[in-house]
């Protein structure tokens, strides 16, 4: 640990179940300091996120493989601003799934993925969040004496299509939203922002039957835009970002999860029972193969990820020393 270091990486772990789904789409990401190329920064990252696969495990699995690398190149990245940095990447990832998809490989068209990611920078002491879609990240502060949860807080914004400002949109590029079953959907998708679903965004929801062979067979694989019209991206790739100023004096506790862990779970409850698993001594990767177990147990349960990084601030660490 340098003495400039404001936290310190603790342990970090993750666990994934498939659950009562026929296939598993769940992928997540763990990126150590000694995983980053080398950069004009001597700061220490760290970035975990998970991301949950729609349609296929085909976007799911380019962003595990890609996105990272795409974050790390970023202008912004080296500059140290994270936020334009991510979002910036996830439009760059959204540009790669395009081009697959101008190749003949359709997947990116009716396939997407969730995305919740985390990158932390340990020497300032800055955790920066990024997602699209209804995959979560929640930060906890730890009590330096009794380990018991003192503040907790979920720090991504859940994309649905029901929400006021995206259903206002989504109607302002030209789409609609529809109850099924009690469940607002964007088509076939209950989530309003994602990577991928290539269907829903610019420019194959405004291709011509008519056109190129690669357009009329997207549009065969879901695309509806049968009549081309000046639509706009119905479903969208911003990311929402924010930053956490992490101080010295406190512990954390961080969850990266996708819906089939958070859609059954009590949030608070999750993570006190995180914090208790880690006060009998359990490892990350452990408490993390418990809760993915119980809530894949649960009926009709989905695929389960989650991802769990326990951070020490110095001047907390140096007290107990």
């Amino acid at each position: 640990m340098a003495a400039t270091d404001s936290v310190l990486l603790f342990d970090a772990g993750a666990a994934t179940a498939q659950g009562g789904r026929m296939s598993q789409e769940d992928r997540f990401v763990i990126m150590l300091p000694d995983q980053f190329p080398p950069l004009t920064t001597t700061d220490k990252l760290a970035l975990f996120a998970t991301y949950d696969g729609h349609g296929s495990a085909a976007v799911s699995e380019h962003v595990r493989q890609s996105l990272p690398a795409l974050l790390i190149k970023r202008p912004e990245f080296t500059k140290g601003d994270y936020e334009t940095a991510i979002i910036r990447a996830f439009e760059d990832e959204d540009q790669l799934l395009l081009q697959m998809a101008m190749e003949d490989d359709t997947e990116p068209v009716i396939a997407g993925s969730t995305v919740a990611l985390c990158l932390v920078n340990m020497t300032k002491g800055l955790m920066v969040v990024g997602n699209v879609g209804d995959s979560h990240i929640f930060l906890a502060r730890r009590d330096p004496a009794t380990e018991t949860v003192t503040w907790q807080d979920r720090l991504t914004r859940e994309h649905k299509p029901h929400d006021p400002a995206e259903k206002s949109r989504i109607e302002e590029a030209g789409g609609a939203v529809h109850t099924y079953g009690g469940t607002a959907r964007l088509g076939t998708l209950n989530m309003s922002r994602a990577l991928g679903d290539l269907q829903y965004k610019n420019p194959i929801n405004n291709l011509d039957v008519a056109g190129t062979k690669k357009s009329r067979r997207a549009i065969a694989s879901g695309s509806r835009a049968q009549h081309p019209r000046n639509r706009g991206n119905f479903i969208s790739n911003e990311a929402d970002v924010q930053t956490v100023q992490l101080d010295q004096d406190s512990r954390y506790m961080l969850l990266c999860c996708t819906d089939g862990v958070t859609d059954v779970t009590d949030e608070t409850m999750l993570v006190e029972e995180v914090a208790k698993d880690f006060m009998r001594g359990r490892r990350a990767t452990d408490i993390a193969k418990r809760v993915t177990k119980a809530t894949a147990e649960q009926p009709q349960s989905d695929n389960c990820t989650c991802v769990i990084a326990f951070f020490d601030g110095t001047a907390s660490t140096r007290l107990e020393a």
